[in-house]
């Protein structure tokens, strides 16, 4: 296992490749106290969710987010209280989320030369099961190792049958192409290869009567992790997510998400917004997350669809 598997993600070197907020069209009276001066809203997709705000990790894995610190009944109040934070000042339904690090990337080979360590049915089971008891979104994430995410997804697409469960991948520590092992150099996955994942997701779902929606969640601290974004692909039933995974101060996070967001891709993709309990300091609060506030002058221009901390 990757002793820094998240380390190293200092935005200050690099421009994010996310953007894409959708914010769902609730009105906002103008006598409200608490909504007053809402910065500007876009209509992205996905539209079915107004709001996401999900914990990351690993299970058993303290070093490694929030989802390996505590026990899942224990983090289960945790989150529905953070969600419950950024209803109150958005007026929106903000539904709770798990973000599982499903296949993790390790700096050995292993019995599969894949360089990936899958978290077992039995860890993973509890988590579905408090989503589907207690109406929470869960993303079963992949960080891909010599994998490419068309390959990878195999492994993950059947937790799809699950009413409440979504797919993520973070290409960080993508080494298909490369003679290295994951964690020593940026990995980056192609448009094309994102859209071979959306045809498997899609073919899955059709072939077992799933109905609803389902969600791609795409981690990225840099523009070159996503390259050729203009020939993402739309499907119907696929929403798609870009995630500003990086860590850095609040400014320079701010100053990043306002340069990385451009609404030609509000068709295509929304945007998401990482916050790190260790690691950003000071860790934004919920009011400049979402643009209601400024930090040093400057606010996010259009609020962020998902947000997940670490």
């Amino acid at each position: 296992m990757i002793d820094n598997i998240k380390k190293g993600k200092n935005i200050a070197c690099a421009a994010l490749a996310a953007g894409l907020m959708l914010m769902g069209a609730a009105a906002i009276a103008d006598d409200h106290p608490t909504l007053k001066n809402m910065p500007e809203e876009v209509n992205q997709l996905p539209q079915e969710h107004e709001l996401i705000v999900a914990y990351y990790g690993r299970p058993g894995a303290r070093e490694l987010g929030v989802l390996g610190q505590y026990p899942v009944e224990k983090l289960k109040p945790i989150i529905k209280e953070k969600a419950a934070e950024y209803a109150k000042i958005t007026g929106k339904h903000a539904e709770p989320g798990f973000d599982i690090i499903y296949g993790l990337a390790a700096a050995t080979p292993g019995v599969h030369k894949d360089y990936i360590i899958h978290l077992g049915e039995e860890k993973l089971e509890p988590y579905i099961k408090a989503a589907e008891d207690e109406g929470f979104l869960l993303f079963v994430e992949t960080q891909l190792g010599k994998d490419m995410p068309q390959t990878a997804i195999h492994h993950m697409v059947k937790y799809l049958k699950h009413h409440n469960v979504h797919l993520a991948v973070d290409p960080e520590f993508e080494v298909s192409d490369l003679s290295v092992p994951p964690g020593k150099e940026i990995g980056r996955v192609e448009a094309a290869w994102i859209n071979q994942v959306e045809v498997i997701m899609d073919n899955y779902m059709k072939e077992n009567g799933i109905k609803e929606k389902k969600i791609l969640l795409l981690h990225m601290f840099r523009e070159t992790m996503v390259e050729h974004k203009e020939q993402l692909k739309h499907y119907d039933n696929i929403d798609l997510i870009f995630n500003l995974d990086g860590h850095g101060s609040p400014r320079l996070k701010v100053d990043i998400y306002n340069d990385i967001y451009v609404e030609k891709y509000a068709d295509k993709v929304a945007g998401g917004f990482k916050l790190f309990f260790r690691e950003d300091h000071p860790m934004m609060t919920a009011r400049q997350v979402m643009g209601q506030e400024s930090v040093d002058g400057v606010k996010i221009k259009h609020p962020p669809k998902y947000i997940n901390f670490e």
